[in-house]
């Protein structure tokens, strides 16, 4: 029972892969994105209900946590190495999520050593902006809204709606946009940690 949450966030991470592989091999048929559209919805909900889960069952631990975003990281690389690779985004958000990733990440495993997480009691952040940016649900619930608003538009707009060709690109560019203003604190307050 105790696994339930970490079960969950494999699902959905699979369940991404799957997506991938599935538009992949029919990238411009209609019925096949209109299913990619519908399983990206379940695919972000399921971020919500593993976490969910953890918190009502008192499951929450520090690998929890890791894990949780470790897979969101994953899932996240997925969808954009898909749109990239159909030529759907340009290169620079995938580079943009890379770099930050990497970066982010690195600095959150130095505050690891010292006990610190990304989010929660033990949160690395230590400013009022930092943490509302990083650490924050409000924060954390919006990002992840772009997210998914941004990566079923793309496949809703290729499959029914090509005359909103701008929309899905905003979103995507605002996911970007939000991406680096969350990574950015992260760098700035752990340099502290080396």
């Amino acid at each position: 029972m105790n696994q339930v949450p970490n079960l969950i966030s494999i699902f959905r991470t699979f369940l991404a892969l799957f997506v991938a592989y599935f538009i992949l091999r029919k990238p411009e048929h209609s019925g096949a994105l209109m299913w990619a559209f519908w399983l990206t919805w379940l695919v972000i909900a399921l971020d919500g209900v593993d976490g969910i889960i953890a918190r009502k069952l008192n499951l929450t631990s520090d690998f929890g946590a890791f894990f949780d975003i470790a897979c969101d990281r994953i899932t996240e690389l997925i969808y954009i190495s898909l749109f990239v690779t159909l030529k759907w985004i340009p290169f620079w958000v995938l580079a943009i999520f890379i770099i930050r990733g990497i970066l982010v990440d690195g600095v959150r495993s130095m505050a690891g050593k010292e006990g610190k997480t990304a989010f929660g009691k033990k949160s690395m952040m230590q400013s009022g902006l930092g943490y509302f940016l990083t650490s924050s649900r409000f924060m954390r619930g919006s990002y992840g809204s772009i997210k998914a608003i941004a990566f079923a538009s793309m496949f809703l707009v290729k499959a029914a709606y090509p005359q909103f060709l701008n929309l899905e690109m905003f979103l995507i560019y605002l996911m970007t946009f939000c991406c680096v203003i969350r990574g950015v604190p992260v760098l700035i307050e752990g340099k502290r940690y080396f």
